[in-house]
């Protein structure tokens, strides 16, 4: 048997010496006797309490399957890469198409092609919450027959399979004025975790805000539908289509109207397919939430009705806005710095409340101004001002 000593310095000279290294494998042999195994240990290296620990194994990489249980394709890689072409060939041809132009166009491209173009849905994988909407206190009870709605919706879509065969439905929102229409659309997107975008339908005169405009023009611009898949991480951001019933339903010279663009947005089988004009470039857009608000239904384009789910919404009663003025005001509080023990002038809210022509819009602006000044002034009241009589018939707009 070889001495440990000598068997651990051959067993570094077979390192280096190819002979060395046969006698070591082969000594049993040579000798006729059972091999001996020896265990080379190596120094340790100075300082090696220091040294780093071992790097963990990356994570297997996610297959397709397991991917499309939670997140959907918004942007497909051959379709970006004909974007490109399509630009880069434009460039070419168009003098009107400056460097400026090109390189937003290029960064566009570059933000939809994040994560490959995966975007996650919010109401599947393991973070998603079962019922966002049935936690909403009584401030939103005016609102009850949309939230049980949506409830609907949104266990459909936690119970499929895959997340490319779930979506909510759009919905329609009648009601008069300031009743708090867009606020909802507001907590709506609060509650699920997204990003919303308002499309004021009020003054669109054409299709370009939502879909981009024509890529032949010099300063082309990406729409909001883009931005906000491109630019989000959720496949299903909220969209609200504000004053639907205003919206115009002819087109201005040779540019699309908004009706043809949303009834596109609204149908899922042209919104999988849906097009940002600046870019020339294909998206799925079929899982956007859609919230539109309208004061009259007569208005509206009888197409885009029929792809709607409508909800007419009463004035809130005086313990509902009561509860939306305090949780308004619980959220001021939580975004800024304020004094210890701010807290809302009982005297003053009552007789908000009690006006039963100020509408939620004019009670939120209200308590927003008192804020401010409280702020401004030290002080630990927030004293609402006193409602002026018929006020709100001059207000325009959304909250």
């Amino acid at each position: 048997m070889t001495p440990p000593r000598l068997a651990r310095e051959r067993a570094w000279r077979a390192r280096l010496d190819p002979m060395e290294r046969y006698v070591e494998n082969h000594e049993h042999l040579l000798l006729g006797r059972t091999s001996v195994s020896v265990t080379v240990v190596p120094p340790p290296a100075p300082h090696a309490e220091l040294a780093a620990p071992a790097a963990e194994p990356e994570a297997p990489e996610m297959t397709a399957a397991e991917r499309a249980r939670h997140s959907v394709r918004m942007f497909t890689p051959w379709a970006i890469q004909e974007s490109r072409e399509l630009l880069g060939a434009a460039s070419k041809t168009d003098g009107k198409r400056d460097a400026a132009t090109l390189a937003r166009s290029s960064a566009a491209l570059d933000r939809a092609a994040r994560d490959d173009g995966w975007r996650s849905v919010p109401w599947a994988g393991v973070d998603a919450i079962d019922d966002p909407f049935g936690d909403l206190g009584p401030e939103e009870a005016n609102f009850r027959e949309v939230l049980e709605h949506l409830s609907v919706q949104w266990t459909l879509a936690r119970r499929a399979h895959c997340a490319a065969d779930a979506r909510i439905d759009p919905i329609l929102l009648l009601g008069p004025p300031g009743v708090g229409k867009t606020h909802f659309a507001a907590t709506i997107a609060e509650q699920i975790g997204v990003r919303m975008s308002v499309f004021s339908a009020g003054g669109a005169q054409d299709a370009m805000q939502l879909c981009g405009s024509d890529a032949r023009w010099s300063n082309a611009r990406t729409g909001m539908v883009f931005d906000a898949l491109a630019g989000g991480d959720s496949a299903a951001p909220v969209l609200v289509v504000d004053e639907l019933d205003k919206l115009a339903s002819e087109s201005s010279g040779d540019r699309d109207t908004p009706v043809n663009t949303l009834l596109d947005l609204l149908e899922p089988d042209s919104a999988r397919r849906y097009r940002d004009m600046s870019l020339q470039l294909e998206m799925d857009a079929s899982r956007m939430i859609v919230v539109c608000t309208a004061n009259e239904r007569e208005s509206i384009s009888r197409p885009l009705l029929s792809r709607l789910t409508e909800f007419y919404i009463a004035q809130p009663t005086v313990e509902q806005r009561r509860a939306i003025l305090e949780r308004y005001l619980a959220r001021l509080i939580e975004a800024h710095q304020c004094p210890a023990g701010l807290a809302l002038d009982e005297v003053t809210a009552e007789v908000a409340l009690a006006t039963p022509d100020l509408d939620v819009r004019a009670l939120l602006r209200m308590v927003r101004t008192a804020f401010a000044a409280a702020l401004t002034a030290e002080s630990d009241r927030v004293t609402l001002a006193p409602p002026r009589r018929g006020v709100t018939r001059q207000r325009i707009g959304f909250i």
